[in-house]
């Protein structure tokens, strides 16, 4: 009997998790020409220093992101979820599209994407975040070997950045047969939207999100804490938000507010959330609906574009598909 596996909805109760790794000394910073959403002063610090080491530059701020991460993965762990951390690149690997090791490992919720009993190695439209699935492949194998989940990956899409399919995991929410994914043209696009849908087939849909030309990914815009309860930033979508959750309780945030990832929690279990401390107007409005929120300290990786979701994905949660 194989053991469990699967993700139905973005809050059923997280029972196991891949938390990613940034060791002080390993993040470089990197800079394409698709980064359209970074904002001042990340962008010019980007552009700058692309291809250095951040430990050489700012130490503090590596040390943190190294500190945060790793306290995050041990404040799960605490709250009894099994936690497995990406493998360290080292040699060919590190370097494969990306000649001084640019980038790191902290965000996989963008590198692989789990759909049901389907595990997927995603699209990345950056070209030297391709081989972060290097460091996840041990756990995709295991799961995919012992546990029977469906192993995909997502064709590449071009070297020049342009020609898709690409599909990135902070794109991508589930709630239960209807899946969203969003689309600004800097991460996903609508060839890797037709490619998800025809991977899950009829039994799902697919619901593209448009999103302003300047949004990295939907949970930088969207989050859905539990059901019937939201949290987004209307400024960032195009269209509003998706047909079947405009009833929703929808606590709206401000550009600025989303900027600092308000949206992008780790969803614990329905009622409990962990939230990046400095949106304490969010936590305050969250506490208001009953929800249980873990303030943590995460402004270091924060700062480089990614926030508490974008460190995480889960393996497991116990959710039921209708």
């Amino acid at each position: 009997m194989p053991l469990p596996f699967g993700v139905h909805h973005e809050w059923g109760k997280l029972r196991e998790v891949v938390i990613g790794i940034s060791p002080a000394e390993d993040f470089v910073v990197f800079y394409e020409e698709s980064q359209r959403w970074l904002i001042p002063p990340a962008d010019e610090f980007s552009r700058k220093n692309a291809g250095r080491r951040l430990i050489e530059i700012d130490a503090e701020w590596a040390q943190r992101i190294e500190r945060q991460v790793d306290a995050l993965a041990e404040l799960v762990a605490r709250e009894g979820v099994i936690v497995h951390r990406p493998e360290r690149l080292k040699g060919e690997e590190r370097t494969f599209l990306a000649p001084n090791g640019e980038g790191a490992q902290l965000f996989p919720r963008d590198v692989m994407i789990v759909v049901g009993n389907h595990v997927i190695d995603s699209s990345i439209r950056l070209k030297c975040r391709q081989r972060e699935r290097y460091g996840l492949r041990p756990h995709i194998q295991k799961v995919a070997h012992e546990r029977g989940a469906h192993w995909s990956s997502v064709p590449l899409g071009s070297p020049a950045c342009v020609d898709g399919p690409f599909l990135e995991g902070g794109d991508v929410l589930l709630n239960g047969r209807e899946i969203y994914v969003g689309m600004s043209g800097c991460a996903s696009d609508m060839a890797g939207i037709d490619w998800l849908q025809a991977l899950l087939g009829d039994t799902y849909k697919v619901i593209p999100v448009a999103m302003r030309s300047n949004v990295l990914h939907l949970d930088c815009a969207l989050g859905l804490i539990k059901p019937g309860l939201l949290v987004y930033c209307p400024e960032k979508l195009i269209d509003g938000l998706p047909i079947s959750l405009r009833d929703w309780d929808a606590i709206t945030v401000s550009k600025q507010e989303a900027d600092l990832l308000a949206t992008n929690g780790l969803v614990l279990e329905e009622g409990r959330i962990i939230l990046d401390a400095d949106n304490k107007r969010v936590i305050e409005e969250l506490r208001k609906r009953r929800m249980d929120v873990i303030p943590l300290a995460f402004d270091g990786p924060i700062s480089t574009g990614g926030g508490l979701r974008c460190t995480h994905h889960p393996l497991l949660r116990e959710s039921v598909l209708g």
